[in-house]
């Protein structure tokens, strides 16, 4: 064939002519397809101003990752940063060459295309490192001609603008490693936990296994594929100088210890802290944008309060099994019993001074159901409203050792219809003083104080402390009928500990962009709602319902430094409370069913709640908190416990009470005849 086209170009003039014309049209068709592929690729000021999508991170009070939020999960560093070792490995299986080519290697491209076309398939790559970025940076992964063709241009073009290193560090930031990791960063961080620049050899042998099939080679996927690719390019290093023969052995030898070090647990506070962020900044700017957002949160706390919210959930439930009649051991297996028993917890710790959530539980697991309980559940206090509704009293001129009856009252409604609450226990107990009727959260009693201090005044007490929520200016505010969440619940009770100073919650620190300059700071909002005598009084009030009331239980288990708080259960027993403090933490717990069930009678506030909230602060003080400050304008005087008046002689129930001065009693107490009891019912 070839000597009969040699002789018709020698003997035929004409056949020469139009074969020359014919190569001319060829090369002008060529030329001209090659000039409009030049004109389609970036310019030289794009590729300068390329910025790659970059994961946006959550950082604790501490510094400490929570998570990341990204498309692309990517983490820019400069060459330098990234180890000897993973450079080589990477251009030992991707590109060796890449020092002395110019773009492309074109004897590498014959090579891979003779194999591929012995074996029919593509068994070779023979794309250079320049040609990869080229193709990740701007191009599809099509497989075409045309693509291939702009792939070589513009990696000339990058290697004529770029220095190699620099090439180089716009490839290590950008390659896929599988897994959402961009770049070496993320991938060093999403399978060792580790910044880029603490990986080991063999782990950087490991990632570089990882660029030519991400997902067949992932540990994640086969952990005996991901070794193989490890161990071969492990040898190949070897046989090329770059390590010794001892280095590769000891290497393959090596386990693969995988870490994770973004999955933390506190998925609710993170995606609380997404949805504030979008809000302000918008989608591209968190999943694109590389923002550092630094939050109130402390890991270490919230660890410890998983940690007492899982065991107190534990717990819970077996109660309910046994009342079920399931045995412990059954419980695990009984799908029913799981089934309709999908008890939820909230739990929120705030620090009072500043106002700053350190730990957040919204539910039991955040993979069934993303709703947050501890922000977005509105469900009715019971007895965690009344302190609002004493502060009020004790804030207008009432002390705790007032004394109301305690006795049937009925009450009948606008519409005729007659309402005759009652206690807990079904009873009535006579003369109960104030700091009595709270701490054994008597209804009856509370009640009639609410009659006294009005429900406008109470409710406006309730809102100027914290709570957002609406709240139903009528009689039933004693049985905390208002429906609330928690974290407002617990941002008002910051006001008694901080001693009658407002703080809004914060849940965001500051916020950075991608270069470091600070888009957003937030400080303490403090407003003073309370007189810090009457916060006090209140503090010491709440006291005692650890000391000797319904969240006694706390006592029992082993806490014995100072603290405060109140139980709430609500008529139906649908939800139960506890919302406790110290002088520096104030943590609140909710248990109870997403759809309102009754709890029954094995689940109550002082029973679960209450502990849960005892076991994490045990974890929490290790040395105990200080103890409430003390204004100077509040005086502590012994009085008789039964009737709130100065302890006299022959009294024998004798304890220290706290009054805002000028409000203390003058009156001694008289001796104890039964009839005088019910006598006094106020010693004001």
């Amino acid at each position: 064939m070839f000597r009969k086209i040699a002789a018709l170009w020698a003997k035929n003039k004409n056949f020469r002519t139009g074969a020359i014309v014919l190569l001319c049209v060829l090369a002008v068709s060529l030329l001209g397809l090659l000039v409009a592929f030049y004109q389609e690729l970036p310019l030289l000021s794009e590729l300068e101003g390329y910025k790659p999508s970059l994961a946006s991170k959550i950082y604790d009070v501490n510094g400490e990752l929570i998570a990341q939020l990204f498309v692309e999960q990517r983490n820019l560093v400069p060459v330098d940063k990234v180890p000897e070792n993973l450079q080589r490995a990477l251009l030992t299986v991707e590109d060796e060459k890449f020092y002395s080519h110019w773009g492309i290697d074109p004897l590498g491209i014959i090579r891979a295309s003779l194999v591929n076309l012995v074996h029919a398939r593509v068994e070779q790559g023979a794309s250079t490192i320049t040609q990869q970025l080229a193709r990740n940076l701007f191009l599809t992964k099509e497989r075409t001609i045309s693509r291939k063709i702009k792939e070589v241009m513009l990696a000339l073009k990058i290697e004529y603008r770029y220095t190699k290193k620099e090439i180089l560090e716009m490839y290590l930031n950008q390659v896929y490693f599988g897994s959402g990791a961009y770049g070496v960063e993320a991938a060093s961080r999403i399978y060792f936990g580790k910044h880029v620049e603490e990986l080991s050899l063999p782990e950087c042998a490991l990632l570089a296994g990882l660029v030519r099939s991400p997902n067949k080679t992932s540990p994640f996927n086969s952990m005996e594929k991901a070794k193989a690719r490890r161990d071969m390019i492990l040898e190949r290093m070897f046989k090329r100088k770059i390590i010794t023969k001892e280095a590769a052995s000891i290497a393959k030898a090596s386990r693969i210890e995988l870490h994770k070090t973004e999955v933390r647990n506190a998925p609710y506070f993170v995606e609380r802290i997404r949805q504030l962020i979008e809000q302000t900044y918008g989608s591209n700017a968190i999943y694109k944008g590389g923002l550092s957002v630094y939050t109130t949160l402390d890991l270490h706390l919230q660890d410890k309060a998983q940690k007492a919210a899982d065991k107190g959930l534990e717990e819970a439930e077996t109660r309910i099994a046994r009342e079920m009649g399931i045995s412990a051991e059954n419980i695990a297996s009984d799908t029913n019993f799981k089934s309709n028993v999908p008890l939820q917890i909230a739990m929120i710790c705030i620090e009072p001074k500043t106002g700053y959530v350190r730990a957040m539980i919204g539910g039991r697991d955040f993979k069934e159901s993303e709703f947050n309980r501890a922000t977005q559940a509105l469900r009715q206090p019971g007895s965690a409203f009344k302190p609002f509704i004493y502060t009020a009293a004790i804030d207008n001129g009432f002390t705790p050792a007032d004394v109301i009856t305690d006795s049937p009252v009925v009450i009948t409604d606008s519409d005729g219809i007659e309402w005759k609450p009652e206690n807990y226990e079904k009873k009535a107990f006579g003369p109960t003083t104030l700091r009595k009727a709270l701490y054994t959260s008597r209804n009856v009693v509370t009640l009639k104080l609410l009659t006294k201090v009005g429900t406008s005044s109470a409710a406006s007490y309730a809102q100027k402390m914290g709570i957002r929520s609406k709240i139903q200016k009528n009689l039933s505010l004693a049985f905390g009928t208002s429906e609330v969440n928690l974290q407002e619940l617990v941002s008002a009770y910051c006001v008694f500990p901080n001693m009658g100073v407002r703080v809004e919650p914060v849940s965001i620190l500051c916020v950075k962009d991608s270069t470091g300059k600070i888009l957003e700071e937030n400080r303490p909002k403090l407003q003073e709602v309370l007189k810090p005598e009457t916060a006090y009084v209140m503090v010491s009030m709440m006291e005692d319902v650890i000391n000797r009331g319904t969240a006694r239980a706390i006592r029992d288990a082993g806490v014995n430094f100072p603290c405060a708080g109140k139980t709430g259960t609500t008529d139906n027993y649908s939800d139960v409370w506890f919302v406790g403090y110290t002088s520096n933490l104030v943590c609140g717990v909710w248990i109870g069913f997403d759809d309102h069930r009754s709890l029954g009678t094995v689940i109550s506030s002082g029973n679960t709640p209450a502990p849960i909230w005892g076991d994490f602060m045990k974890q929490v003080y290790v040395a105990p908190p200080d103890d409430f400050e003390k204004p100077a304008n509040v005086v502590t005087l012994k009085i008789d416990a039964d009737t709130g008046f100065l302890a006299g002689d022959k009294c024998k129930n004798i304890i220290n009470e706290n009054f805002v001065k000028g409000t203390e009693p003058t009156k001694v107490c008289r001796e104890h005849v039964k009839s005088d009891l019910f006598e006094y019912k106020s010693n004001k």
